[in-house]
């Protein structure tokens, strides 16, 4: 059979260009979409973004009611469901900062403080700086208070510190023998526990601030902290105090009237102390206090005062370095005790100083001290000191019978603060045995004391302090390489001191007025590059500070240690959703009241600032909400309810404008 066939050249065109046609259209349409897709993922990504905003919207207001009127073991509940994304929580990227000058005009600004490195930045180009002093506050979970005892001390007596609000439920005070935990102590508002140390407790680990006074035989006298100091002079007008059985006495020193509240477990009593006209003294009130059994004192006024604390009533024992109007020990300007005993006039500079008071002054010689009986008679009231240099100031017990020891702050001559790393050391000879007690206020330091004795030492990492023993005579105590120290000279064989735990005032000198940026070492290991792992167990020993208030010491006017600036670093944990848009790496964030989104392209915008309550004029008020997970490693894309109860208050800083 024959077929035959033809060739249609037309039909195979058509039939080509019909399917080049096909293809033609399905590569436009794949273009077409290639170049809709980033807009349709940046799309979704708007509204991940939209979405967990406004989640965490709600999460800000309710975890701000929270935070501002709430009261301990208060709680609320958050639910936050993600589309596509994951909610998880970063440790380490969030933080915030505030600063406040307490002159007019002034300014004091920083750069690198949210680094884990050791050293910061500052800047300040109004006025001098003479030192710069840091205290870890300790903020968040499993970042323990921790308070090393000192070898010296026989025992310590040990409450609850009550600030803006009180703590619910017992507070866990560890007590640790040479590193080993050795019991467990649960004490409830006002409660307090005398613990003896010579059995080797070597430290204390607490989840709230305590107030703790060391003691060494029968006692002696300190200046005691206010719970809430003012940050510009450390006066304050409440006070927490645990006192043993017995008898003890307070007197208060203020400039102006003060009404006195007092309450015992069994009292409450009101006084008052009426300023009386009088030139150049202020108002003192003294008080004695007889107790049954150990009790926490609670003592208010209503004036900016200082307290002094004495347990020793038969003048054996009781010395305790005094403040200056400016809030630190070095000045020119004090006011003091109206109590029986003696001043000494210290001067740690070149030039001599004369130092006056109502009736009455003296001269001190240069890098050399004086003393003179006190009070004057001249005075009723607290008498007031001025000084035409800077000295420092301590006040001691007196008898006729023998010369009563004690054991007080000696300050540095660099800083003008309780830490530093020049200490100018006048010990007298009055027949009393004679020690230093150093403390490390940073890492480690070496150390020399030069004058009538050469001696070399150092205190590293694994020991917070060491005695060594001093003959009376002059000397100079210098750090010669690391970081500041603190000493105290214990003189016989009783004595008091107030104790703060082992972070706070690490204090260095900076002496110069620049108008850029100056370089401040940080007395804190430096944990540049390491892992999260390392950075939270530093915090948690304390080898790196979680938070840190910062204090700017300087010149204004005739002063030279002055306490010009605050400023408050905050590392808060972050709670991050992470999601795609056109790229990768979007995120939404909440840290300290505030939600932040690098969403689109990277641009970083500010979605809700913290909360704060400004004006009218200089006025500025700040709740800073610190939230942190109970459990580590908390991540994941599905429906997440948080449950955020509130475990503390803290008031930072109060100051009328």
């Amino acid at each position: 059979m024959r077929v035959n066939s033809k060739r249609n050249e037309e039909a195979v065109s058509a039939a080509v260009a019909t399917v080049l046609l096909f293809g033609g259209v399905v590569s436009i349409i794949g273009l077409m979409l290639v170049s809709m897709v980033p807009i349709i993922e940046e799309l979704e990504g708007s509204i991940e973004r939209s979405d967990m905003s406004s989640q965490m919207m709600i999460l800000a207001q309710q975890t701000e009611s929270l935070s501002e009127s709430g009261m301990p073991g208060d709680s609320t509940s958050v639910e936050l469901i993600p589309i596509d994304g994951n909610i998880d929580w970063d440790l380490t990227r969030g933080g915030m900062w505030y600063s406040s000058t307490w002159q007019n005009e002034s300014s004091f600004r920083m750069k690198g403080v949210m680094d884990f490195d050791n050293s910061i930045d500052i800047k300040h180009p109004e006025t001098f700086t003479t030192a710069v002093c840091f205290d870890d506050l300790r903020l968040g979970p499993s970042r323990p208070f921790i308070y090393t005892a000192p070898t010296w001390a026989d025992t310590a007596q040990i409450a609850i510190s009550t600030g803006l609000a009180i703590p619910l439920g017992p507070v866990e005070v560890k007590v640790y023998q040479q590193e080993q935990l050795s019991e467990t102590l649960d004490l409830q508002i006002f409660d307090t526990e005398v613990v003896d140390l010579s059995i080797g407790v070597s430290k204390f680990e607490s989840s709230h601030e305590l107030v703790i006074f060391y003691s060494k035989g029968t006692g002696g006298a300190t200046l005691v902290s206010p719970s809430d100091s003012n940050p510009k002079d450390n006066t304050g007008r409440n006070w927490i105090i645990p006192m043993d059985s017995g008898d003890s006495r307070i007197h208060i020193m203020s400039k102006d009237s003060n009404q006195i509240n007092i309450e015992t477990s069994n009292d409450n009593s009101d006084y008052f102390a009426i300023y009386q006209d009088e030139f150049r003294a202020g108002v003192s009130f003294t008080k004695e206090i007889t107790i049954s059994q150990p009790d926490v004192v609670r003592i208010s006024t209503s004036s900016d005062s200082h307290l002094i604390l004495q347990t020793d009533l038969d003048n054996n024992s009781g010395s305790t370095s005094l403040l200056s109007f400016d809030g630190n020990y070095l000045g020119n300007e004090f006011i003091s005790p109206s109590l029986d005993g003696e001043m000494l006039f210290t001067n740690p500079g070149e030039n001599s100083v004369t130092v006056t008071w109502r009736g009455g002054g003296t001269s001190i010689p240069a890098a050399g001290s004086t003393s003179v009986s006190w009070p004057p008679a001249s005075v009723e009231g607290a008498p007031l000191l001025d000084a035409d240099g800077d000295i420092f100031v301590t006040w001691k017990v007196t008898n006729e019978v023998s010369s009563p020891g004690g054991i007080h702050l000696i300050a540095a001559s660099d800083t003008g603060a309780s830490s530093g790393k020049i200490h100018r050391l006048l010990i007298d000879n009055d027949g009393n045995s004679n020690s230093i007690s150093i403390s490390r206020a940073g890492i480690s330091s070496t150390w020399n004391i030069s004058g009538d004795s050469n001696i070399d030492g150092e205190i590293s990492n694994q020991l917070q302090n060491q005695i060594q023993v001093i003959n009376s005579g002059n000397y100079d105590f210098n750090v010669v390489e690391g970081h500041p120290v603190k000493i105290h000279l214990v003189n016989g064989n009783n004595g008091l001191v107030e104790a703060k735990h082992d972070g706070v005032e690490r204090c260095s000198a900076v002496n110069m007025m620049a108008s850029g940026w100056i370089s401040v070492d940080l007395p804190w290991l430096s944990l540049a590059g390491q892992e999260n792992l390392a950075i939270k167990q530093s915090w948690k020993s304390g080898d790196f500070p979680s938070s840190m208030k910062i204090t700017l010491i300087g010149h204004n006017g005739a002063s030279t240690h002055s306490n010009l600036a605050t400023s408050w670093v905050f590392h808060l944990s972050r709670l991050t959703y992470s999601f795609a848009s056109s790229i990768t790496g979007m995120e939404v964030a909440y840290s300290g009241g505030a939600i932040v989104t690098n969403h689109p392209e990277f641009t970083p915008t500010i979605i809700r600032e913290p909360v704060d309550r400004a004006g009218p004029g200089p006025r500025f008020a700040a709740t800073i909400p610190s939230m942190h997970p109970a459990t580590d490693g908390i991540s994941g894309g599905g429906r997440l309810t948080l449950d955020i109860e509130l475990s503390s208050r803290q008031t930072l800083a109060s100051e009328v404008a």
